[in-house]
């Protein structure tokens, strides 16, 4: 394994930082949770104007053609300061599907767009409550049918992320021959409509039921299974997020036990809230370094659906077990909604439950060993 940053990573990451802290007021976060789409529009045009949402996009289409390894470290930075933009969802769940399974016609569309900021995609990936695989719930809800000029989709995708401003979702569907497939579907069309709900993190998702909805199959690319394909980069990118966010929680809870003082001296210096302390950073370097094995893995070709869930389900069980700790030692404070902690708690909750619970992975880990995977 080489987890060892390359310059032009190190690079992005610094961007990232700067980007993600210019727009990391607290206050501002009180004024987007108060406004009708939950969307921080001021930081996703900065993302545009400095090249980070265009990062995975080729040059042609305006971007600069790296990769998941070189763009994981911005869903890091952005956990950090919990930055309220649909970010891993347009980059992960859109842009990269387009451009390994996409027409030349279909990136041409999309692709100029998202580098812009003038286009939001997310993906149809969180509802994996069910214990039936994947693939089978998706064919019970969500059908492709030929119809009209090209593609029609039918059925409902539950708990799509931001789909409620999103110009365009990435569906797996099954077709009639049973075959599971990606589509695009613009939601400017006929047949789509978004029912919108409020997220645990105070953000938006919607149902998303299709009613005949014209799509675009993503058809060129390698022949593989391209969920499962879609679902590990989803993976390793949700994972690198919790990591930034579960690594400021500990940064926040050392920095207010180092200032709160009982009988004299600071809290911090009582062992029962540094051993919890300690406890906690343990578990963020697991976490880091789970997401990043996942990461290597998928990026040198090497298997990697077993990374990726361990990454995932490390950054559900230790995240949660982070924010948990992170409010218990600030006591009262954490409690407090006027307080910032508050949001590494709500934000850890969401995505422990996002794309697959803890539980949920480690029992396909376990499917996964009973099959003879090598962990």
């Amino acid at each position: 394994m080489d987890f060892q940053l390359a310059e032009e990573q190190v690079t992005v990451n610094d961007l990232a930082r700067d980007v993600f802290s210019r727009n990391g007021d607290p206050q501002r976060l009180f004024d987007i949770e108060a406004g009708q789409d939950r969307f921080d529009r001021v930081l996703y045009r900065d993302l545009a104007e400095s090249g980070i949402l265009g990062l995975p996009v080729p040059e042609e289409h305006g971007g600069a053609g790296l990769g998941l390894w070189e763009i994981a470290g911005v869903f890091v930075e952005q956990g950090r300061t919990l930055g309220t933009v649909p970010l891993w969802e347009t980059l992960v769940g859109g842009v990269l599907p387009l451009l390994r399974y996409g027409n030349a016609k279909q990136q041409a569309e999309w692709l100029p767009r998202v580098t812009a900021g003038d286009a939001v995609l997310t993906v149809a990936v969180d509802d994996l409550t069910d214990t039936r695989p994947y693939g089978a719930r998706v064919r019970a809800r969500s059908g492709a049918e030929p119809g009209g000029d090209g593609v029609t989709l039918s059925g409902t995708a539950v708990g799509v992320r931001s789909a409620h401003l999103a110009d365009a979702i990435i569906v797996p569907a099954t077709d009639e021959a049973g075959a599971v497939g990606l589509y695009l579907v613009p939601t400017a069309g006929a047949g789509v409509r978004r029912d919108t709900f409020e997220r645990t993190d105070r953000g938006l998702a919607s149902d998303v039921r299709f009613d005949g909805a014209a799509a675009g199959l993503l058809a060129d690319g390698p022949e593989e299974d391209r969920l499962d394909w879609l679902l590990r980069q989803v993976w390793t990118a949700v994972a690198a997020l919790q990591s930034g966010i579960s690594q400021a929680a500990v940064r926040q809870a050392a920095d207010y036990t180092s200032g709160r003082e009982q009988f004299g001296v600071p809290i911090a210096t009582f062992q029962a809230v540094a051993h919890q302390l300690a406890d906690c950073h343990i578990d963020t370097e697991a976490m880091e370094v789970t997401y990043l094995n996942a990461l290597w893995r998928e990026t040198t070709g090497r298997p990697s659906r077993a990374a990726a869930h361990v990454a995932k389900y490390w950054a559900a069980e230790a995240g949660d077990r982070v924010a948990r700790t992170v409010q218990h030692v600030h006591g009262g404070m954490g409690a407090d909604v006027t307080y910032p902690v508050h949001r590494y708690m709500l934000w850890t909750t969401q995505l422990a439950n996002t794309a697959g619970s803890g539980a949920w992975h480690l029992q396909q880990l376990a499917d996964l060993v009973g099959e003879g995977e090598q962990l």
